[in-house]
């Protein structure tokens, strides 16, 4: 028998498994492939076909003995193939990680693309921010002057055109 067949097989058995904890492949297989009695070549067959389905199952951890009487109960992995309701190929397909799935890549990418930009607005606010801080100290300082100046001009007398013609003997 082939892999192919075996999965074949393997799919049957969980499809028709019943109880987790105990159950017999061979009272299964009975039930499902029906050999002829009579014929030994069909019945050799039959449990070439039972053993190897059991060896192929107890290699990939699907599977265990329960007792010698050829019981078995599933394990962990089996359980989840059972409930997966997918056969075997498609499962074990699903179970494995995949190196780069395109789910991972992209929050990795953008992570690193809005971790630049932070980065760079933060240094761009320092920036900013130092030059706010020297206009205000630069319009702070011109308000200053401005306010000054205007004080002095308050200060001088405005003349008017009369004041100015004055005699000098006037003005004294």
């Amino acid at each position: 028998m082939n892999e192919k067949e075996i999965i074949e097989k393997i799919d049957l058995l969980f499809e028709k498994i019943t109880d987790f904890n105990t159950f017999s492949i061979n009272n299964i297989f009975f039930k499902e492939i029906k050999p002829d009695e009579k014929n030994k070549d069909e019945v050799k067959k039959f449990f070439d076909i039972v053993n190897e389905t059991k060896l192929f199952g107890m290699n990939n951890d699907l599977f265990e003995k329960y007792n010698d009487n050829g019981w078995f109960s599933l394990t962990e992995k089996g359980k989840e193939l059972k409930l997966s309701n997918f056969g075997y190929n498609k499962f074990t397909k699903k179970s494995k990680p995949k190196k780069f799935d395109l789910y991972k890549i992209i929050p990795i990418i953008l992570t690193i693309v809005f971790g630049s930009l932070n980065i760079y607005q933060k240094y761009d606010y320092r920036e900013l921010k130092n030059n706010y801080d020297s206009l205000k100290f630069e319009r702070d300082s011109l308000k200053q002057k401005l306010t000054d100046l205007n004080n002095k001009t308050v200060e001088y007398k405005v003349y008017t055109l009369t004041d100015t013609l004055k005699t000098k003997k006037e003005s004294e």
